[in-house]
C-alpha cells in the first residue's frame, strides 16, 4: 500500500506492540507508533484500527491516534445535500457505520440502507444525505430515484463498451453477481436498465445485457 500522509485518516494494521504502545504498518517497510495514550481501545497484534497520523507538539514525533474523533472538524462544515464525497469506513455502531467525510468530518451510514459488502477501513464513494441542525451527518452510498439512475446509466454503459458490449448480467442475476461486477444494488442495477431498454439502448435477457 502507499504510505498515507501526514495529518490524514487511514485503516492500519498494528504489527507488534510493546509496554508504551503499537507498531503500525505505514507499507514499504515502515512503521509508526501509537502510545497507549492515544488509543481508544487496547490495540493488538493483527486487528487494524482507524487511526489520525500527526506530529505531536508536546514530543515532535510522528505519532498515530485512535482517537481520531479528536480530529474531525464539527463547527463549520463546508458540504451540502447530495454532494458526492469519499468515505473512510469506520467502527460498525448499533445504527450503522460510522464514515470519515473527505479526511475532514464524520457522518453516519445507517445499516438499513447500506446494499453492499461493507468493512472498517474500505474507501468508499458516498453522497451527503442530511446535515443535522447539531452538525451531524446522515450519508448514503447511492443517490435516490431518478438521479442514481442518470449516475449508474453512464457506468453501465462504459461497462458494456468496455467488454465488447455485452454484460453477463440480466434481471434473474444475484445481487450478489450485479454488486461484484458495477458495485451496485440489485435495485439500482434495475432502475438503471430499465431506463436504458426504455431508451432503445440495450436489449435484456434473464442473464446478459447487449448494447443495441
Amino acid at each position: 500500500m502507499n504510505t498515507p500522509a501526514l495529518n490524514t485518516f487511514a485503516c492500519l494494521l498494528v504489527k507488534r506492540i510493546t509496554e508504551q504502545g503499537a507498531f503500525l504498518d505505514l507499507g514499504e517497510g515502515k512503521e509508526i507508533f501509537a502510545p497507549k495514550s492515544k488509543q481508544r481501545t487496547p490495540m493488538h497484534p493483527g486487528t487494524k484500527h482507524i487511526v489520525y497520523l500527526f506530529v505531536d507538539e508536546h514530543t515532535g514525533n510522528t505519532v498515530a491516534s485512535s482517537k481520531w474523533n479528536k480530529f474531525i472538524e464539527t463547527e463549520t462544515i463546508d458540504l451540502k445535500e447530495r454532494e458526492e464525497v469519499q468515505l473512510l469506513i469506520g467502527g460498525q455502531t448499533d445504527m450503522g457505520y460510522k464514515a470519515i467525510i473527505n479526511n475532514r468530518y464524520e457522518g453516519l451510514l445507517y445499516g438499513n440502507e447500506i446494499f453492499e459488502p461493507i468493512e472498517t477501513g474500505d474507501i468508499k464513494r458516498g453522497y451527503i444525505k442530511r446535515i443535522r441542525e447539531d452538525h451531524k451527518i446522515d450519508l448514503m452510498l447511492q443517490l435516490p430515484g431518478y438521479e442514481q439512475i442518470d449516475n449508474t446509466k453512464q457506468q453501465v454503459l462504459q461497462h458494456l463498451k468496455n467488454h465488447k458490449g455485452i454484460l453477463s448480467l440480466g434481471d434473474k442475476s444475484s445481487p450478489e453477481e450485479i454488486y461484484a461486477q458495477l458495485k451496485i444494488s440489485k435495485k439500482a442495477f434495475k432502475k438503471t436498465i430499465g431506463g436504458l431498454f426504455k431508451e432503445r439502448l440495450i436489449d435484456i435477457s434473464d442473464h446478459e445485457i447487449k448494447l443495441v
